[in-house]
């Protein structure tokens, strides 16, 4: 994945660059806990940056399956998530078949291809492909999580 991914919008680097919420549309992650995979460092401070200013709380980003999966183990609230499938060392699907045992819902936002494996056993899967606008993946994040979000707690 190359780490120069760039914002349609502004044409500026994810990494760094700060998308103010939109009143109404973009702020309605309030509070929600959103777990980071993504091994591209600056693509992943781009997320962690558009969730931030989404007024969502991300959680990590972690960069590895066995980062991702500690995580998983480790924070009790999980509201949401967002994977990159094509990770250094490894499938992604231990990390979704954790999310789904919790019933975590998950956007995909990778610059591959999501496994076909992967799609039979996740039908209902939101995949993006990267690059993709800020509004974009906030709104899908928004649609997966719900309106009444439940905080999703393990234990």
């Amino acid at each position: 994945m190359k780490s120069d991914v760039r914002d349609l919008r502004r044409g500026t680097s994810l990494a760094g660059t700060r998308w103010p919420a939109s009143k109404g549309r973009s702020a309605m992650l309030a509070g929600s806990r959103v777990l980071v995979v993504e091994d591209e460092a600056l693509i992943a401070m781009g997320i962690s940056a558009m969730l931030t200013d989404a007024e969502a709380v991300p959680v990590g980003p972690a960069a590895s399956v066995r980062e991702a999966r500690q995580l998983i183990r480790d924070v009790a609230v999980l509201d949401a998530a967002v994977l990159d499938v094509n990770l250094a060392d490894g499938s992604v699907t231990p990390i979704l078949e954790a999310l789904s045992a919790r019933g975590i819902p998950t956007v995909i936002y990778t610059g591959g291809v999501v496994p076909e494996d992967v799609r039979h056993r996740h039908p209902n899967l939101v995949a993006l492909s990267k690059p993709v606008l800020p509004a974009r993946l906030i709104g899908e994040l928004r649609k997966a999580i719900g309106p009444a979000r439940p905080h999703r707690s393990w234990g």
